[in-house]
């Protein structure tokens, strides 16, 4: 894109030059061509002009809209493009990154002049990524930096994973009965398809070994959307009945496990349960002041309107600074009434 624009500045140069010489050698000869040849690099410089009359049309490939904060999110997309007048197409990858490949590949087709994309696999759309840019297209990618796209909205994974663990590391700490335990058995979520979530999970355990040294993680899976928290407990629970702390990459895993837990009798004060993304249903349980104890919040929804500001005014030719990194909260039961009245 910016070098077609290049291309279009260094014309206007050449042609001027052109003018001003026929000019200098014709001297007055004919004062009533001046305005004539005057017209033509201004109707040149208009083009440029970023123009609100561009039909925008934004394409939006979302991960999976089985989890819940992603469907959240493609709503609040949909709802502020409708809010602002511009078209925009949603499409389900299911975690499959030749069904993103060929929605790209419908985007470019179709007309659209931005493209949001999360990036569960930013090697494997690269190529993608530049050929929408080659076409003009504005790309921002969510969760993933993606070679060839222009923009981001990010958050560091490695730190919001921390948060996770640090919550159930300070939560064995403040429990007398836990603190004087030899060892607290420990399951992880993790979903380590998406490589950016492997960082998260990292840090989940990074915290829980620095910050709780009787924490001992037993069991290690992926699960992050339907009911992979439901399987994965119950398989934890049958090689480790003794696990009293569930960790997760977000909350709709996590969510299964309490169901699990809570089903086999596994409740009670020396239990706890910590997720991501804030969803609804855990922020009610953290309220509740069940053995759910712990989420944390992502600016992802409140980013969201922000980003697609940017993609409709890079669609109409303006030029922007498309990288946007988003705070993320952990929430306790200390904290999560200013949440509920969000949602």
């Amino acid at each position: 894109m910016k070098n077609t624009r290049i291309k279009k500045l260094l014309a206007m140069v050449i042609t001027s030059s052109i003018c001003l010489t026929a000019l200098a050698g014709c001297g007055s000869s004919s004062d009533s061509k001046a305005p004539a040849e005057e017209s033509a690099p201004s109707e040149s410089a208009e083009s440029e002009t970023p123009s609100s009359d561009v039909k925008v049309k934004i394409g939006v490939s979302m991960s999976t809209t089985q989890n819940l904060f992603y469907s959240k999110m493609a709503q609040i997309i949909q709802d502020y493009c409708k809010e602002k007048g511009v078209e925009c197409m949603v499409t389900d990858e299911n975690n499959d990154v030749n069904k993103q490949i060929s929605s790209f590949e419908n985007f470019i087709s179709s007309g659209c002049t931005a493209i949001m994309a999360v990036a569960f696999d930013p090697d494997g759309i690269s190529d993608m990524a530049k050929k929408a840019t080659e076409s003009g297209i504005y790309v921002m990618t969510y969760d993933g930096i993606v070679d060839g796209a222009e923009g981001s909205l990010n958050l560091d994974n490695y730190v919001y994973g921390y948060q996770t663990g640090k919550m159930a590391a300070d939560w064995i700490n403040a429990n007398p009965d836990l603190k004087a335990q030899e060892v607290i058995e420990v399951g992880v979520f993790d979903y380590p398809d998406i490589p950016l979530i492997i960082d998260r999970a990292k840090g989940i355990v990074d915290a829980l070994t620095e910050l709780a040294p009787n924490a001992k993680v037993v069991a290690q899976q992926k699960a992050g959307v339907g009911d992979e928290g439901n399987i994965q407990a119950e398989n934890f629970l049958a090689a480790h009945p003794d696990i009293q702390v569930i960790c997760g990459i977000n909350d709709t895993g996590v969510l299964g496990a309490y169901e699990v837990f809570k089903a086999q009798g596994k409740e009670g004060d020396n239990y706890g349960f910590f997720g991501a993304d804030g969803d609804p249903q855990a922020l009610q349980l953290i309220s509740d002041d069940t053995m759910y104890r712990g989420t944390v919040m992502s600016g992802a929804y409140d980013a969201l309107p922000g980003a697609i500001d940017i993609l409709i005014a890079a669609s109409q030719g303006e030029e922007v600074d498309g990288t946007i990194i988003y705070e993320t909260t952990p929430v306790t039961i200390d904290n999560v009434g200013d949440y509920l009245e969000e949602e």
